[in-house]
């Protein structure tokens, strides 16, 4: 059984890891349950997917992108009175249940009530010292996560530096299980689509502070001015920040250089990348982005900042570039020496595929998670 208060198409990348996860667990042959919020037209439960089975729960979640604490705690109130029932019907031999908080209390109320082995798999976020500005939160919950956490099978990060974050905040070994992506499905065009009168810059995520847009748009905007080929952006995704970061477009000038493309679904976003010449992340924070890992299979070199989860993905000079966040003139300088270089563009994108065909697929991480039920 799979737990997450996210699941698509609601959330980000831990709804996506889920369902990757749930899916491969699937083709290995798994008998898998997920267990995650309901929302709209998707209130009943089961029945959208024929594998894994889907169970949606009751949750006051208003947007598919993003919840708030009290809507969190609504789903996790809701599966804390189900998932007993769930689990007398039908036992399960392990959960993995993502986020220490808010799902991670799931997982203990299973092991205490029927003896079931759970796993917590950390996305980032729900680790202390992750995000500057939930350190409060964390401090007045700290007993419960440290308990949710001992109380695991296994506690796994989904990069080695939240790994290390997560063993110097609770003192819990945590293992690292990478994120995966589907290399047969985001994998470079058969033929070339690129734009040849024009370099396209793609981001895809939500509009968010930790995303950092802001200082991607002024990076750009200084871009534009330096570069010796016409540029354009690519915004894919959505979120509270969308107005403001609109005007901010306008304030600078380049709001004609700009695509705002909203949220798109799995088959025209791949379009997206292999349409693209380079992926930016500037995030001032990160697990291990899904997305990033999605533009590398497709041949993107990536533009990153240097924080952790982007470190474990992008090596600076052979299939990107990082830059400092206290540095953004360094984001610039790197678009800059890739719209210029597509020589350069194209060497870092083959390394790119390389590199996640190596070692980044939904198969392999879903065996690893497996494997740990077994050392029970």
């Amino acid at each position: 059984m799979l737990v997450n208060y996210e699941y698509p198409p609601l959330g980000g990348g831990a709804g996506n890891a889920t369902h990757c996860i749930g899916q491969a667990l699937v083709r290995q042959g798994h008998d898998v349950r997920v267990v995650t919020s309901a929302f709209g037209e998707l209130q009943a439960a089961n029945g959208e997917e024929p594998t894994p089975r889907v169970i949606r729960l009751r949750a006051r979640r208003r947007r598919v992108d993003r919840s708030n604490y009290a809507e969190m705690l609504s789903f996790v109130v809701t599966a804390a009175r189900v998932l007993p029932r769930l689990l007398r019907a039908e036992p399960a031999e392990g959960l993995i249940v993502f986020f220490s908080l808010p799902c991670g209390p799931l997982g203990w109320l299973a092991r205490r009530r029927f003896g079931t082995p759970y796993v917590i798999s950390l996305r980032g976020g729900d680790v202390p010292g992750a995000e500057a500005r939930v350190g409060a939160m964390h401090r007045l919950l700290a007993p419960l996560r440290r308990a949710v956490l001992r109380r695991a099978l296994a506690v796994v990060a989904n990069s080695p530096g939240l790994a290390r974050l997560s063993e110097q905040a609770d003192h819990v070994a945590t293992a690292f299980v990478p994120n995966g992506v589907d290399i047969d499905y985001f994998s470079p065009p058969m033929q070339s689509m690129h734009n040849e009168s024009c370099v396209q810059f793609l981001f895809a995520g939500r509009f968010q502070p930790q995303k950092n847009l802001f200082v991607l748009l002024d990076c750009f905007s200084a871009a534009l001015e330096r570069s010796s080929c016409p540029l354009r952006l690519n915004l894919t995704g959505d979120g509270f920040q969308r107005a403001g970061l609109e005007a901010h477009a306008h304030k600078l000038g380049i709001a004609d250089r700009i695509s705002w493309q909203g949220w798109l679904d799995k088959p025209v976003l791949r379009e997206a990348y292999r349409q693209a010449d380079v992926f930016l992340n500037p995030s001032l924070y990160e697990g291990m982005p899904n997305t990033v890992l999605e533009a590398m299979a497709c041949g993107l070199p990536v533009i990153a900042s240097r924080v952790m989860g982007n470190l474990d993905l992008v090596a600076d000079g052979v299939t990107g570039l990082l830059f400092d966040l206290d540095k953004p003139g360094d984001f610039t300088a790197a678009m800059v020496m890739l719209a210029d270089d597509a020589a350069r563009r194209a060497r870092m994108g083959v390394r790119a595929i390389e590199a996640v065909r190596a070692r980044y697929t939904w198969d392999a991480t879903a065996a690893q998670y497996a494997a740990l039920f077994r050392r029970d």
